[in-house]
């Protein structure tokens, strides 16, 4: 390599990146060529070289100078633009509470007031007035459970969200624990009261409670609207089990859509006493103008001893705005009350909700419903046992779901129930097969049915269509050992048959009542066929059943059947 003297440049590339390798011994970085020069030369270029070295020294130095200075910059507008973004957010929330404050209206178009806005909304605690605390049982038996029933009461003149009370238990002078519990409605009017069930600690002694009113605020965006209530409100007991059935109904003549339906029950004795309550919500989530709902609230009694003589409810509900969100509707004199005592049905029955709120057009009479006389018969180890059909009367309807208690006497005297259950449906002039098997026959003299309350529907009905063929028959005879000590013979029939679907669509389920008749069309014995499978349209498939004949001797085969 030489040295352009002159520029002191690389004299094969050009290049200015020259490196000093050894003395008076320069190598070109770009070529890597090598060369060697005189002293004075090897001077200047030293110079040269270092100065070009300080000079890159500072472009590093500034860049990263300049580099830093844009990190910075950009940092800084992030944080006005975040800060621009929260200031404008808070702006349109004030704007929008003012426009809601000013703008709202109730259903019949009179202006509404805004309970909420952007303020703090805490209420003072000394406006919930408490009254004395019970120690009281909830359930049955050795599942009961100790509770403090408290009731409370809004005397701040202001609606209340979810106020919750806290309890400090003692034993003397020793604090043993403390529980809280929130009032089991979502909003609490000015004036109303509600009552609350307090955990207590198990297995403790406790002596006294010290009670607090936990912080209070007002509802957010809540409105003015009126009062709901239930149509056809029942209040219904079977044995211990106390409950409200009804029907809640938007009838807005606006297109306001309603949410959040919940229902508060409380029953009273005849002293004015809280001895249960309970709360529930509406079946359907939301409902549109015109639309309707069930609700059934199960309610927990306490002071067993002492009997309903009064209830009331109210209902709390929210409107449902186009954005999804919900405002919690102030109602005035939300509270209806009614004296007297609960309907009281048989425990055995199972009441539907449908079935306890259906219509009187959509009843179904059960004077249309007939026991025919029971046929007296044994089982296979020649006890005795009777027979008996239930018979659907009617000419047009089919009944929904019947269902009854049989109680059976001896004279005046109850000895027994049999429940009548099972069936979806029974169509005009069907038959239903029931066995009675009372533990004493010998004094059994007379039977009672309790209908539960029935629905009916129009044919067709519900019931899909299938074709069930009985193709043979045989008669057999069999035995059963009793206690490795006594055997006994019975009879019984084996039936073969087919079940068709002449439909269009798969029936997923068919259960199928074989009964045996004797030559007068009595009842002889019966048995369930549960196991059919899925049947797909135009195919068909075959059953065997082994029926025990408990009468005289069977004659012909008769089926029921329905669909699922």
């Amino acid at each position: 390599m030489t040295i352009d003297l002159q520029t002191l440049k690389c004299g094969e590339c050009g290049s200015s990146v020259l490196q000093r390798t050894g003395l008076n011994e320069y190598t070109c970085k770009h070529c890597g060529s090598v060369t060697l020069v005189e002293d004075n030369v090897s001077d200047r270029l030293e110079r040269v070289l270092d100065q070009v070295k300080n000079e890159a020294g500072r472009q590093l130095a500034a860049e990263a100078a300049l580099r830093q200075k844009l990190m910075l910059r950009k940092i800084s507008i992030g944080v006005i633009v975040v800060l621009g973004v929260v200031l404008v957010g808070r702006a349109v929330e004030v704007f929008l509470a003012s426009r809601h404050v000013s703008d709202a209206s109730d259903a019949s178009g009179a202006p509404r007031s805004m309970v909420a806005a952007v303020v703090d909304r805490t209420i003072p605690t000394d406006g919930v007035k408490l009254g004395e605390p019970r120690q009281v049982l909830v359930g049955s038996g050795s599942s009961a459970q100790p509770k403090l029933l408290v009731v409370a009461r809004n005397d701040t003149g202001k609606a209340l969200s979810r106020a919750s009370i806290r309890a400090v238990y003692y034993d003397g002078d020793n604090r043993l624990d403390e529980r809280s519990e929130t009032l089991p409605i979502g909003v609490l009017q000015p004036g109303e009261s509600a009552p609350a069930l307090i955990d207590m600690p198990s297995g403790k002694n406790v002596t006294r409670q010290e009670l607090r009113v936990q912080k209070l605020s007002e509802p957010y965006n809540a409105v003015q609207g009126p009062r709901m209530t239930l149509a056809r409100a029942r209040l219904v007991q079977q044995g211990e089990r106390v409950r409200l059935v009804g029907r809640v109904m938007n009838d807005r003549k606006d297109a306001t859509v309603l949410g959040g339906i919940e229902v508060l029950v409380t029953l009273y004795d005849d002293a004015g006493q809280v001895i249960g309550f309970g709360h529930g919500y509406g079946q359907a989530n939301e409902l549109a103008p015109g639309a309707r709902t069930s609700v059934d609230v199960s309610i927990a009694r306490f002071g067993r001893a002492a009997a309903i003589a009064a209830w009331d409810y109210r209902i709390g509900y929210s409107t449902v705005e186009a954005s999804g969100g919900r405002a919690p509707v102030l109602s005035t004199d939300r509270v209806v009350r009614t004296a007297g005592g609960p309907e009281s049905f048989n425990p055995d029955l199972r009441l539907g909700t449908d079935d306890l709120l259906a219509d009187d057009s959509e009843r179904f009479d059960d004077k249309q419903l007939e026991l025919l006389p029971l046929v007296d018969g044994r089982n296979n180890i020649q006890q005795r046992l009777f027979l008996g059909e239930l018979v659907n009367r009617s000419t047009d309807a089919v009944v929904l779901a019947p269902g009854g208690v049989i109680s059976r006497y001896s004279g005046s005297k109850a000895h027994g129930t049999t429940n009548i259950t099972g069936l979806a449906y029974l169509y005009p002039g069907e038959r239903f097969p029931i066995f009675l098997e009372p533990e004493d026959m010998e004094r059994f003299t007379s039977t009672r049915i309790e209908w539960k309350p029935m629905r009916r529907a129009a044919l067709p009905g519900p019931r899909k269509p299938m074709e069930v063929k009985v193709t043979g028959t045989r008669a057999e005879t069999g035995s059963v050992l009793l206690n490795f000590s006594q055997r006994f013979t019975y009879k019984s029939v084996e039936v073969t048959g087919s079940v068709k679907n002449p439909g269009t669509g798969i029936v997923g389920k068919v259960r199928l009542w074989v009964s045996l008749r004797d030559r007068n069309g009595q009842l002889t014995g019966f048995k369930l066929v549960d196991n059919l499978p899925a049947i797909a349209p135009g195919e068909s498939v075959p059953f065997q059943v082994n029926v025990e004949q408990n009468g005289r001797d069977f004659a012909t085969v008769s089926t029921l059947y329905q669909t699922e």
